[in-house]
């Protein structure tokens, strides 16, 4: 039989229980936030139990895939609506969100009232994105002017002025040529480079051929009266003595026009004069006229 001792003791433990479940029920429970279950998707894909969406405002235009899920989206409607993004898809209006791929009537209806899309309109977003591009290359082309600027005056000085001058196309350099007015560095190095695939030029005129080949060389039609040509400094092609390659890499010979002269050469062992590149069915008397100065037929 229990002891007097015992018994006080148990109705103090019991006493004390009763009192522990009283404060437990009288002690509110906190608001659980609302959570969305996407119905029709397996196990796996919905939220874990422990992990309860937040609804907040987003706008699925650009809400990164952490806020995509922690609204309620599985990761599969996620990984979806952001492939429809990559691939230039928007939304105008929140309606037009219940067309996600396997978002249900019942999970748009909760999250409808939180779906925030911005209300610009596309036309202007992309003005504005194309203004931002437009702002950004000039930015960059007056980088690139200035650092070529700070290069050119470490290397050659200060710039001298522009001025009306007469310049030799065939000695002239590219600090020379630049002081021609509206001439700059690029002209002036095509001037150049086309001066070395032709040998030498024969005639100011010849820079209308540069100027046809490159749109952006047009103002070189107006120059020409700032120059003169030297021709005793055109170093023409052996004709005898080079090959297909070498005719060819001249501008103004074809590949196939420049087979037929090795031909005929290689049959008549050497071609002693142009008269015998006219008949040449490929080469017109056009090409003749801007050849003769840079064929010799030295044997």
């Amino acid at each position: 039989m229990p002891s007097r001792e015992q018994i006080i003791g148990a109705i103090a433990i019991g006493g004390m229980l009763v009192l522990t479940i009283l404060i437990l029920c009288l002690i509110p429970k906190p608001a659980m936030p609302d959570r969305v279950v996407i119905q029709g998707a397996s196990a796996e894909e919905n939220t874990d139990s422990t992990t309860l969406p937040v609804l907040r405002p987003f706008d699925p235009n650009t809400a990164d895939s952490i806020t995509l899920i922690s609204v309620g989206l599985t990761p599969r409607q996620t990984h979806g609506l952001l492939q429809y993004r990559r691939k230039g898809g928007r939304w105008r209006r929140a309606d037009d969100f219940a067309r996600l791929y396997g978002l249900t009537d019942s999970a748009f209806q909760v999250l409808r009232p939180y779906i925030a899309i911005d209300t610009m309109p596309f036309w202007r977003e992309k003005e504005i994105r194309r203004t931002l591009r437009d702002s950004a290359r000039r930015a960059d082309s007056l980088l690139r002017d200035s650092i070529y600027r700070a290069q050119y005056v470490a290397r050659y000085g200060e710039p001298r002025p522009k001025r009306d001058t007469i310049l030799d196309l065939n000695s002239a350099d590219t600090s020379e040529l630049t002081l021609i007015r509206g001439i700059g560095p690029f002209i002036a190095r095509r001037i150049i480079r086309y001066r070395e695939q032709l040998g030498g030029y024969y005639s100011p005129q010849q820079l209308h051929d540069l100027a046809r080949e490159d749109a952006r060389l047009s103002g070189l039609d107006t120059l020409t009266r700032y120059f003169f040509a030297t021709i005793d400094s055109i170093r023409p092609i052996p004709v005898n003595h080079s090959s297909v390659r070498r005719l060819a890499s001249h501008p103004y010979l074809t590949y196939t026009q420049a087979e037929a002269i090795y031909e005929m050469r290689r049959r008549k062992i050497n071609l002693k004069s142009i008269d015998e590149i006219r008949k040449i069915s490929s080469i017109t008397p056009d090409d003749i006229t801007r050849l003769t100065p840079y064929l010799d037929f030295t044997p």
